[in-house]
């Protein structure tokens, strides 16, 4: 059974943990898997990690999964790379504004996306596995 979330933002203030999945404490990607569960009936894969945030940067180069590039808008994924690798993430709410957390926030958050406009790698959507039957 799909977990229901009236509002994204009902999660503000969950606390972060490395390797949280929700409902009581998530990091950046189980932020995300949780939203896209619960919101779109999306699973994606999971990623916990530092050598499976480099596999997630290459599915993007290599086409393992679908993920199409869409403007900023309500839905999309937010990607940003901090180093090498795509290894951070967040969910827009609108065109301006994600939800996210990471170990200095304290817990979930919103703020406005071009805050991390530097890092930015692009706004998606998740589309699947191309190849699967």
């Amino acid at each position: 059974m799909v977990p229901v979330m009236a509002d994204p933002a009902d999660l503000v203030g969950v606390p972060f943990v490395y390797g949280g999945r929700g409902p009581d404490s998530f990091d950046c990607y189980g932020l995300v898997m949780h939203i896209l569960k619960c919101q779109h009936s999306q699973d994606i894969p999971d990623f916990r990690s530092t050598s499976d945030r480099a596999s997630l940067a290459a599915s993007f180069a290599n086409g393992v999964q679908a993920w199409q590039e869409v403007p900023p808008a309500a839905g999309a994924v937010v990607l940003f790379r901090i180093g090498r690798y795509i290894s951070h993430c967040g969910y827009m709410l609108d065109s301006m504004r994600m939800i996210h957390t990471w170990e200095d926030s304290g817990g979930v958050v919103i703020e406005r996306a071009d805050t991390w406009k530097r890092r930015t790698v692009g706004f998606y959507r998740y589309l699947g596995y191309p190849n699967a039957n």
